[in-house]
């Protein structure tokens, strides 16, 4: 008895507009002519029975049939693509993995570690994106995101990667000219400097210290880590920064961080990737070697 499913072109063709928004863009990334991309679609809404786009201006937008039978297909598919790459490698754990992480945290605490994964998995060649939140995993084609956050994001699969301590530090020229050590109730007579991924840092970080009488709301906003950090070595105040992100610059002398210790954020930084991909091969390998190590650091 014949499974009574639409052709994988079909299917692909769907998946691919619907991940694009244009029939035209599907059509070269699948390579074939836009009237062949619309032909197949064409056919599987008669298949189905119902309209899967709406056209919303310039672009194709999917109805909520289309959105439904979406969501049912992909794990299907995504399956069938992993059998069929676990298949073609003999079993082996093969192929391209693309990972996106924000800039400092990949640079400084994940790219360090990468050799070491290459070691035991030379098969995989990871692409490695600057990225800051979720992603769109099926446009950009990405594998594997870093998030910060509390590790619950619907529709992801998130594992532990790291913690973060953050640490008041400024220029040392800001306070060579004290007759006294600075303490953390000192902050009050400087500019704090704020990241824009960080909104409540200042002020979580001023709460753990008992100094709720000091506004950790107001000041100079900066987008990244390091735009804060050369504001705080140019002399602009004190910036709240990762332990993770300032080790160098502490070792050179160039930052100084004298108004009290690190603290616990009570966010961490997840390897997330879309529920039902975890079975892919070279993802499963990436989260187990991420796991195995978190073993041997704990």
């Amino acid at each position: 008895m014949s499974r009574r499913i639409p052709s994988l072109k079909a299917l692909s063709c769907f998946e691919q507009t619907a991940r694009f928004g244009s029939a035209s863009r599907a059509a070269e990334e699948l390579y074939l002519t836009q009237s062949a991309v619309s032909r197949q679609i064409q056919g599987l809404e008669d298949w189905l029975g119902c309209k899967l786009f709406a056209r919303q201006k310039q672009r194709l937008v999917l109805t909520s049939e289309g959105e439904s039978y979406l969501q049912a297909i992909r794990p299907a598919l995504d399956q069938l693509e992993t059998a069929t790459l676990t298949f073609l490698s003999g079993g082996a754990e093969g192929g391209v993995l693309t990972i996106a992480a924000p800039p400092t945290f990949g640079s400084r605490c994940l790219i360090p570690l990468l050799p070491d994964f290459r070691s035991t998995h030379p098969d995989i060649v990871i692409n490695f994106i600057s990225r800051i939140g979720i992603p769109d995993f099926d446009r950009e084609q990405i594998d594997i995101a870093v998030l910060f956050g509390d590790g619950n994001w619907p529709g992801l699969d998130a594992h532990l990667l790291h913690g973060e301590e953050m640490v008041p530090i400024c220029s040392p020229k800001l306070i060579e000219n004290l007759d006294y050590s600075p303490k953390p109730n000192n902050l009050r007579d400087y500019s704090l400097l704020h990241i824009a991924t960080r909104p409540r840092g200042w002020s979580d970080w001023l709460t753990a210290s008992g100094l709720t009488d000091i506004d950790g709301e107001n000041g100079p906003k900066f987008e990244h880590f390091t735009m804060a950090m050369q504001a705080a070595i140019a002399g602009l105040g004190v910036a709240l920064l990762p332990t993770f992100a300032i080790e160098d610059e502490l070792a050179n002398g160039r930052i100084v961080a004298p108004f009290g210790p690190p603290r616990a954020s009570p966010f961490h930084y997840y390897a997330t990737t879309p529920t039902g991909r975890s079975r892919n091969p070279k993802i499963r390998a990436f989260m187990t070697w991420l796991d195995q190590r978190k073993n041997q650091e704990a």
